[in-house]
């Protein structure tokens, strides 16, 4: 797959996630940190790491899924290690297991180079939505 064939969501859009790169089960995104990612302590909102640990897990199950099918999370963990302490997130995933329906998959979310969290997720291979 190229560039072109894999996009953002509209979702990743609105959070302002950036793909980085792609390969075969694997992708990295990013995040630059705005006010509206944060809570109302002044940290980031879980609800951003476990959006953008999603949105790169969707990218590498995305570069490997069949031609003409969609996948959907049907699960997804993750384990917040320490807050994050900078103005930047990026998140590696990769798919360690590409079966007929199901993909299960990895990812680590770093800021500054430091692990902040980890994250497992299966995604199911699903038909396109009928208008």
């Amino acid at each position: 797959m190229n560039r072109e064939q894999i996009s953002m969501s509209p979702y990743g859009d609105f959070l302002g996630i950036k793909i980085i790169e792609f390969a075969a089960g694997k992708a990295i995104c990013s995040l630059e940190l705005e006010d509206h990612h944060m809570n109302t302590g002044g940290r980031v909102h879980g609800g951003v790491l476990t959006s953008l640990a999603d949105t790169a897990a969707g990218v590498a199950v995305r570069s490997v899924r069949p031609e003409g099918k969609l996948s959907a999370t049907t699960d997804l963990s993750i384990s917040f290690i320490r807050p994050p302490m900078g103005k930047s997130l990026v998140a590696h995933a990769e798919v360690i297991h590409a079966g007929k329906r199901l993909f299960r998959t990895e990812i680590a979310v770093y800021c500054e180079d430091k692990l902040i969290a980890k994250t497992n997720a299966t995604f199911m291979i699903v038909d396109a939505k009928k208008s």
